[in-house]
């Protein structure tokens, strides 16, 4: 990959969780980022004129394929839905085309991917790295284990209302991994990826996790430090309406309980060269302002 100290950044998925934390980390670091979104207006609300906008959608071939011009490495990111696959492998092959030098693609959990055949999310993600893997293009797939924002981002919400955690995963551990620090190990990749991956050792995927598996019983008892009011943990009572969704969220809450997410790797520190943002540190910040009132 040709050294360049600003590359041109195509990031899809750019209005999302993810996205919006990863466009100003690069533009903070002098890259020039290039959002691939479905409506201008919302790049244009979120960045104003800091970052170039190309409107479109995967299924659009001339503006994918517009969109690609002079990029020179492409962030891979898209919702979960039954097309996933046929959409992402869509824009490796536009990317191939359009000679894009380095592709990072956030994909699944470690657990969801292998073995095969336990989730029809990682299948997909599974078939898309194979796909990225034969396109011959340099690239870095990144498996981020649950995320803090998405995991437990009801646990504010959960305890304004009352003293009960909701959680799908009682009695099993996760190692869950804030947002903010795979948008950081995105980055490096992006713009760092061979200095990174000396750092890592072994090729492969990047596997993301937090520095410590913790039951909900646990997440419970920090929340009632932080509270100063007794917390305790239950399960849900409510799924997702969506049939497709509720099958993927189904699968992910099985594989859970059953232990699979409570792996702990060393990826975060080793490429960020510090350790991984803590639940602790994530539910004081969510919580802050119920504490405050109480």
């Amino acid at each position: 990959m040709s050294a360049n100290p600003h590359p041109r950044v195509l990031v899809c998925g750019a209005s999302g969780r993810l996205g919006q934390l990863l466009v100003p980390r690069l533009l903070a670091r002098q890259a020039r980022p290039r959002v691939f979104v479905r409506q201008a207006a919302t790049a244009q609300a979120l960045w104003g004129n800091t970052v170039e906008v190309a409107q479109g959608r995967f299924e659009d071939a001339a503006a994918l394929g517009q969109a690609l011009v002079g990029i020179d490495r492409l962030f891979l990111l898209s919702p979960i839905t039954p097309a996933l696959a046929e959409q992402q492998l869509r824009v490796v092959e536009a990317a191939r085309a359009a000679g894009v030098q380095h592709i990072v693609k956030l994909s699944g959990s470690d657990w969801t991917i292998d073995p095969p055949g336990r989730s029809l999310s990682g299948d997909a993600h599974r078939r898309i790295e194979e796909g990225l893997q034969a396109s011959g293009i340099s690239h870095t797939v990144l498996r981020p284990n649950a995320w803090m924002q998405v995991g437990l981002s009801r646990i504010a919400a959960d305890l304004r209302s009352g003293d009960v955690l909701r959680s799908q995963h009682l009695g099993a551990g996760v190692s869950y991994l804030d947002a903010r620090d795979i948008a950081d190990v995105a980055v490096e990749a992006l713009l760092n990826p061979e200095t990174a991956q000396q750092r890592l050792g072994a090729p492969g995927p990047w596997v993301l996790t937090g520095s410590q598996a913790l039951r909900p019983q646990k997440l419970a008892e920090i929340a009632s430090r932080l509270l100063g009011r007794p917390i305790t943990a239950a399960a849900p009572v409510s799924a997702a309406a969506d049939p497709f969704i509720a099958q993927v969220h189904g699968e992910f809450f099985a594989l859970m309980r059953a232990g699979h997410a409570a792996a702990v790797t060393a990826t975060v520190r080793q490429v960020l060269g510090r350790e991984p943002r803590t639940v602790e540190g994530f539910l004081a910040e969510e919580l802050g302002a119920l504490a405050v009132a109480a």
